[in-house]
This record gives structure tokens, C-alpha cells and sequence, in this order.
């Protein structure tokens, strides 16, 4: 027999996917699929109504019918724009429920046993870095997101895990470009006028707004800096023609501040540099990721930082160590950090030339990992000690194994950068398999 659409099963949840969809098995006769289904988190028992059948036949899709057995945890959603705005599959438990459920996914999918699920206890309001997508009609212009798995736009407006100031700024900006009859881009029609924002603030009253548009003779760009009084600076940048290039190109001020000084981290953000949604807790990783499992803290004479972003982990290794080598391959960001831009390859592959040998590597690289030929490197420069901080299980899960012959891995922690979301930021600390590769720790 072949399951269809419309038709339902029972399931019970084992993990998370990784857009926070609950995933458990279901056994018909010889063959089992593997289904699917939003605002279902493990250990709950649902009835499936299946929507999608996968190409492979494997794979089901659905929704939730009837919950059998329901999570000690689970609640209402409280935001209005819950399920119709996607961004927040999480909701519907409460935030130990949350972490519970990550940790849980962290271990049966990808071999990660996480000592504990680091946070603190905010889940609204923590959100400092937010894009809006613009849509609706002139007059009645909406600032959203994409719905899951299509380009229709949700609305977003009184967003709960926005920062306040954040929410305030967007709802501010919406109200304004109706009022002044702002055309929506149309991407169907590839044409329009304001088609993306991007919002961040300090958490301390300062915002800095950009304007995407999708034409140079911008109306939106013209009018709006004189009307809206929320931010503190406004920037703009083009996206024409077709494609999803929500930064855009050309970035120019309009008025006001263009950086942002976000004291938990002791960045300086521009207006589209790279800023932690949940500086908060990021800097907590960030902390962790330069000292030790214990809290303990490592010192040395030599501390390289990969993917070192704007100098938040540089900053905290200089009072450790008597040098640091920072690299980043991002101009803007390595501007800030005083360097060249360069890759991580290049850094290390030059640093075996020179015989230098650091006492501890720090690397913090983009969603893809570390990646075969960095994780070759480093197994070539055998630091004693490599500390590790990524956004995606699955390529840290990777690189671990990549390091294996060379490096155990001692520790993996976990933290809550985005409540109501799948997402975790992970630390994990490596040790040098060889005995005589040791370095000088000392307790925090």
C-alpha cells in the first residue's frame, strides 16, 4: 500500500528538523516514511494528515490533526501572527520544552551530546537584527517575511521576538509608506519601489534602518527619512531586477548615524555589517569559545582567531594571550579589525611556512563549516588546543570528524541564540591527540 494525500497516520515525534518541523517515522507494512509536521515537537504522539508525498516516496509532509499525547510543555502561541507568519515554529511549547527538544535532535541526528542548552530567560523582545520583506499594495503596504516554502508575505506587524525598538520602527515605517503611497516591489512584475528593510538597533534606543528598493528613482528613499522619527539613521541600497539579493548593492547613507555601538559584544555595526540577533546570549558563546569547558581560561604566548567577524573573540583573546592573528576575508570586517582581507586557508597555510605554531586556534566559520581543505590545514599545524563555534550541527558534525585523527573533542555546549526557533549557536573544544601538545590553562 502507498500512502497519499489526504490521508492520515500517526506519529510519534522523535526530533526536530532543521526548519523546526517535529519528524518520526511511520511504518507501512515493508516500507517506512519519514513525516513531517509543523507545531510538533519529540516525544508528542499526532495524528498526520498527509499534504505532501515526496518524490522519492519516503519522505511525508503534513499537518496536525489530533494530538494524542501532548508535550508537559505546550501552550498557545501568543503572537497574532502565529502560524500564518512562519518564523516561529517553536511557539506553540514553552522554552525549557524548547531546549529539551534541541538537545534531543542535537544527539539522535547528529551524534552531538551537548553538556547543557546555555541561554537566559528571555524568548521575547531579545531579537536586535531583523529584515522585513515589503508587500501588499500601495496604501496598504504590509513589512513581513516570506512564508515557509513559498514568496507570499506574512505580515510581521507588533513582531514579539523583535526588540521593541526594532518592532516599532517597522510597524513606524509601514504606517508611513502607506500614508505616503509607497509602491511595494512586485516581483512577478519586477517592478515597484521599497522592497526589503533591514532593522537593527544597540538595545539601547538607537536604530539604524536600510532601505532596499528595487528602483535608483526611489520615492521611498526620497520621502521617507524626513517622516519617520523612530531611527537614529537611515542607509539605502539597490536590488534590481529578479533574484532574492535582500542586501542589495551600493550601500549609501541618507541621514543620521551609520554605526552602532552594541555594548554586550564591543562591536561597531554598520549599517549592513554582521550583527548577532541575540547579542546577549552570542556573547556568551563568544566567551566561551575562548576559554575552557570549566569557564577556566586559556593563556599563551600566540592565539589565532579564523573568521574573526568585526573583532568581538579578538578582542577577548587579546587579554589572554601576548598575540593575536586575527583573519577575516570580509573587507568591511576586516577593515574594523585593522588587516587585510584574507582567507582562512591562506592564514594557515602561511603560518606552516613560517614554522609558527599557535597555542590555541579560535574558528568561528560561516553555515558550511570549517570544510575539507581548513580542517587539513589545521591537522597539519597541530595547535594544541582548537575551539570551534558554529551555527549548523550538521557541518560542525563534519568538521569534528574531519579533526578526528588528530584532535578529540572534550566538550560541545549549546546555546539558545533564537528562542522559538530550531536554531543553536554550538561551542565545542578540541584537544590535540599528541601528549606533548599542552597549553597553559589557567581557572577563570
Amino acid at each position: 500500500m502507498t500512502v497519499r494525500t489526504g490521508q492520515c497516520v500517526t506519529v510519534y515525534a522523535e526530533v526536530l528538523s532543521r526548519h523546526g518541523d517535529g519528524v518520526g517515522w511511520f511504518d507501512d507494512g515493508p516500507v517506512r516514511y519519514e513525516v513531517h509536521a509543523p507545531d510538533l515537537v519529540p516525544g508528542e504522539v499526532a495524528r498526520i494528515r498527509v499534504e505532501h508525498v515526496a518524490r522519492n516516496r519516503r519522505r511525508l509532509f503534513g499537518e496536525v490533526v489530533e494530538r494524542l499525547e501532548s508535550a508537559p510543555g505546550r501552550r498557545i502561541p501568543p503572537c497574532p501572527n502565529h502560524p500564518t507568519c512562519t518564523g516561529c515554529p517553536l511557539m506553540g511549547v514553552d522554552l525549557p520544552t524548547q531546549r529539551e527538544a534541541k538537545a534531543t535532535t542535537l544527539r539522535r541526528i547528529h551524534g552531538l551530546e551537548v553538556t547543557r542548552i546555555d541561554g537566559d530567560d528571555r524568548e521575547w523582545g531579545y531579537r536586535r537584527s531583523s529584515k522585513r520583506v515589503v508587500g501588499g499594495t500601495p496604501g496598504a503596504i504590509v513589512l513581513g517575511s516570506f512564508r515557509r516554502g513559498s514568496h507570499q508575505v506574512a505580515d510581521m506587524t507588533g513582531c514579539l521576538v523583535d526588540h521593541p525598538d526594532i518592532a516599532r520602527a517597522a510597524d513606524e515605517i509601514a504606517a508611513v509608506a502607506c500614508d505616503l503611497g509607497i509602491e511595494p516591489y512586485d516581483e512577478a512584475e519586477e517592478r515597484g519601489d521599497l522592497r526589503y528593510v533591514w532593522l537593527r538597533t544597540d538595545g539601547q534606543g538607537e536604530v539604524i534602518v536600510t532601505l532596499v528598493t528595487g528602483t535608483p528613482h526611489s520615492k521611498a528613499a526620497q520621502m521617507l527619512p524626513g517622516r519617520l522619527t523612530v531611527p537614529t539613521g537611515i542607509a539605502w541600497a539597490l536590488a534590481l531586477g529578479p533574484g532574492n539579493n535582500m542586501r542589495g548593492v551600493g550601500l549609501r547613507p541618507l541621514w543620521g548615524r551609520q554605526h552602532l555601538d552594541i555594548p554586550e559584544t564591543g562591536q561597531s555595526v554598520g549599517a549592513m555589517g554582521f550583527l548577532q540577533p541575540n547579542p546577549a546570549v552570542a556573547s556568551m558563546a563568544q566567551r566561551a569559545v575562548t576559554g575552557m569547558p570549566s569557564g577556566g581560561a586559556v593563556r599563551g604566548r600566540l592565539a589565532f582567531d579564523l573568521y574573526a567577524g568585526s573583532g568581538a573573540t579578538t578582542r577577548l583573546l587579546a587579554k589572554r594571550f601576548d598575540r593575536v592573528e586575527a583573519c577575516e576575508a570580509d573587507p568591511e570586517h576586516a577593515a574594523v579589525l585593522g588587516v587585510a582581507p584574507r582567507r582562512a586557508e591562506d592564514m594557515l597555510a602561511e603560518a606552516l611556512e613560517r614554522g609558527v605554531r599557535p597555542q590555541l586556534v579560535v574558528a568561528n566559520p560561516p553555515r558550511a563549516g570549517l570544510g575539507p581543505a581548513v580542517c587539513d590545514l589545521l591537522l597539519a599545524l597541530g595547535a594544541p588546543r582548537v575551539h570551534l563555534m558554529s551555527c549548523d550541527p550538521r557541518s560542525l558534525a563534519r568538521d569534528l570528524e574531519r579533526l578526528e585523527d588528530g584532535y578529540r573533542c572534550i566538550a560541545v555546549r549549546a546555546f539558545d541564540t533564537l528562542p522559538q526557533t530550531p536554531h543553536v549557536e554550538l561551542v565545542a573544544w578540541l584537544v590535540a591527540r599528541r601528549p606533548e601538545a599542552t597549553g597553559r590553562v589557567e581557572a577563570g
